[in-house]
């Protein structure tokens, strides 16, 4: 345990990441009535909420990237269990949620590979689980691949589709008894200008675990 000196100095700095990992909060309302023209908008999402157009604020993920791609099938009896050299990790949707990859592979012409600074997002589920990868990898069926025009961004997209307001876009257009987001509803998904400038996220784009790491053992 650290001294109580250092745990006294920890207090503020300790309150300040709690407060800046809070999201604003709104009651939801019970009931509701609006006009929509289902022209614009389909049923699902005039019916999500009363005010269906903030949904159309800001700039859709497709215009952001240079391309939205799924990944592929493969042969799990043609993997190995272990890392060995030349073989690349398997991204899946389990491995995008925090869990330990078990499987790698020899990269063949026809695999769907993803490299450094790609944005990775689930394909299965109500969370994106968005990453942005940090080493070239094959990406499995149930993970779609985004590369955007402007690499820097794929972090602030992937802390916004991880946050609240990209969990409840993305729960509005999933479809299926296995809740799926499509691919081309994916590249529908907004996000507000005010996230693409950096004006509503106060604290550092990196895992909560880091951030605390390097709080607490940093002299």
């Amino acid at each position: 345990m650290p001294d109580d000196e250092t745990r006294a100095r920890m207090v503020s700095p300790l309150a300040a990441v709690e407060s800046s990992s809070r999201g604003q909060e709104e009651d939801a309302v019970a009931t509701w009535w609006t006009t929509a023209d289902l022209r614009r908008i389909d049923w699902k999402i005039a019916l999500a909420t009363p005010e269906p157009e903030r949904l159309f604020d800001g700039v859709a993920l497709a215009d952001l990237a240079i391309e939205i791609k799924p990944g592929k099938s493969f042969d799990r009896n043609a993997t190995l269990t272990a890392p060995a050299d030349g073989a690349l990790p398997v991204m899946t949707g389990s491995a995008l949620a925090g869990r330990p990859i078990t499987r790698w592979m020899i990269e063949t012409p026809t695999s769907s590979v993803a490299v450094a600074g790609d944005l990775l997002v689930a394909a299965v589920g109500e969370r994106a689980n968005a990453t942005v990868e940090e080493n070239r990898s094959i990406i499995d069926s149930g993970v779609y691949r985004v590369r955007l025009a402007e690499p820097h961004m794929a972090e602030v997209a992937a802390a916004f589709l991880n946050g609240q307001a990209g969990y409840g876009l993305r729960k509005i257009l999933l479809s299926g008894v296995i809740p799926r987001v499509s691919l081309k509803d994916l590249g529908l998904i907004r996000i507000p200008e005010s996230v693409l400038r950096g004006d509503a996220w106060g604290g550092p784009l990196e895992p909560l675990a880091e951030w605390l790491e390097r709080l607490l053992w940093n002299k």
